[in-house]
């Protein structure tokens, strides 16, 4: 009886952190398709940090969850005849619908 009872306890809370696990993951490779595709074609693309995927409380709006993500992408400047490769950070919020596609993204500056 005991075991039946642990079970029933645990097995849900288990279950809906591995769906929330896997909605995050989903969430990351999609972000990752959209900027290597869309957004940065041609620039290597460095992920940094993603951070927690959350509901987003807009009513009557399209994106259902939205995540930040900050990143790197590397990009060739040409001075005095000579290629130099610079590294310039991006941080974004992504806002996803509820199959976790990207539906817009907004970029946003922090000073360090």
């Amino acid at each position: 009886m005991r075991v039946v009872f642990f079970l029933a306890t645990v097995l849900p809370a288990f279950l809906h952190g591995q769906i929330n696990r896997s909605a995050t993951e989903l969430a990351k490779e999609n972000i990752h398709n959209y900027l290597s595709d869309k957004i940065f074609k041609e620039a290597p693309y460095q992920p940094i940090s993603y951070g927690e995927l959350k509901p987003e409380k807009e009513r009557n709006a399209d994106a259902k969850w939205s995540i930040v993500h900050k990143f790197k992408i590397t990009e060739t400047e040409v001075e005095a005849d000579k290629k130099l490769s610079i590294q310039k950070p991006y941080n974004f919020i992504f806002y996803l619908d509820d199959r976790m596609q990207v539906i817009r993204a907004r970029s946003y500056f922090v000073s360090e």
